[in-house]
C-alpha cells in the first residue's frame, strides 16, 4: 500500500552549512560523517527501507561533490536525480521548475529521525487529505526549543508557526508530505520573488487556510544545528 501512495522523495540540500565552517568549505553538510556514514545516508536508509527508491536532491552549494560522492544512487539502492540551482532559490524554489504532480516525501536533508515510522506518517496524511489537507508535517518534541519555532495546533491542525515565544514543545520536524495543490500558493506568489520558503511562504499559509495538519512523532530527532551540536552528537 505503501509504494502506491508515494512514489519519490526530494532531499533539500542547497544549504552551504555555514554554521558548521570549517567542515563545510569541501564537504557539503549532509556529506559529513555522523555515526559511522554520511549523514544523508541516513535518510537513504529510510527512504530504501520504505520502497521509496526515486530521489531527487536540490542543489546549489558545491553540487559536483554530491554527484562525486553519491554518483546514481545505485551504491545506496537508490535511483537519484540532481536538480542544480545556479543562485539560492529557498527550501521551495525547485516548485517553479519542477511543480508537484503527485503525493510527495520532501526532507530537509540536515534532520532526520533514528526510527522514523514512515507508514503512520503516510496513514495520517491519507486521513488529513480527506479533511482537506494539502500537508502534513512531521513535528517532533523537544524539551529546549531555544532557538528554534514552535508549532501552535488545534488537535491535529497547525494554526500558526511562532518564533519568539514557545507556545509548544513541537517543532518543524523538516519532514514534509505535499500534496499538488501545494502548486495553488506557489501560483500566487509574484514572479519577482526569487527565493521561496516553505517556512515562512509556504507552510504559514497553508496554514491560514486551514489546509496544514501535522503528524506528532515520538521518535528520536537529530538536528545539526551547528559545530557544536555536530561534536556533541556524531559518535
Amino acid at each position: 500500500m505503501l509504494e502506491k501512495m508515494i512514489k519519490k522523495a526530494i532531499i533539500l540540500a542547497g544549504g552551504k552549512g555555514e554554521r558548521l565552517r570549517p567542515l563545510t568549505y569541501e564537504t557539503p553538510k549532509p556529506l559529513l560523517e555522523f555515526r559511522g556514514k554520511m549523514m544523508i545516508e541516513h535518510i537513504f536508509e529510510m527512504l530504501k527501507r520504505e520502497g521509496i527508491i526515486d530521489v531527487t536532491l536540490t542543489l546549489c552549494y558545491l553540487p559536483e561533490v554530491f554527484k562525486e560522492r553519491l554518483g546514481d544512487g545505485s551504491k545506496f539502492g537508490l535511483n537519484i536525480n540532481y536538480v542544480v540551482e545556479n543562485e539560492p532559490l529557498g527550501t521551495a524554489g525547485f516548485l517553479r521548475s519542477m511543480p508537484l504532480t503527485e503525493t510527495t516525501f520532501v526532507i530537509n536533508s540536515d534532520v532526520f529521525f533514528t526510527n522514523f515510522d514512515v507508514k503512520t506518517f503516510l496513514a495520517k496524511h491519507k486521513k488529513f487529505t480527506a479533511e482537506g489537507a494539502y500537508a502534513t508535517l512531521a513535528l517532533a518534541y523537544v524539551e529546549n526549543t531555544q532557538g528554534l519555532g514552535t508549532v501552535k495546533l488545534n488537535g491535529e491542525r497547525i494554526e500558526d508557526f511562532i518564533e519568539k515565544e514557545q507556545v509548544s514543545n513541537y517543532v518543524n520536524a523538516g519532514h514534509y508530505l505535499l500534496e499538488p495543490s501545494v502548486m495553488k500558493i506557489i501560483k500566487d506568489l509574484s514572479l519577482d520573488k526569487k527565493k521561496i520558503m516553505f517556512e515562512t511562504d509556504i507552510f504559514p499559509k497553508l496554514a491560514e487556510k486551514g489546509k496544514l495538519f501535522a503528524y506528532l512523532s515520538d521518535a528520536e530527532w537529530i538536528h545539526i544545528r551547528d559545530l557544536e551540536a555536530y561534536e556533541k552528537l556524531k559518535d
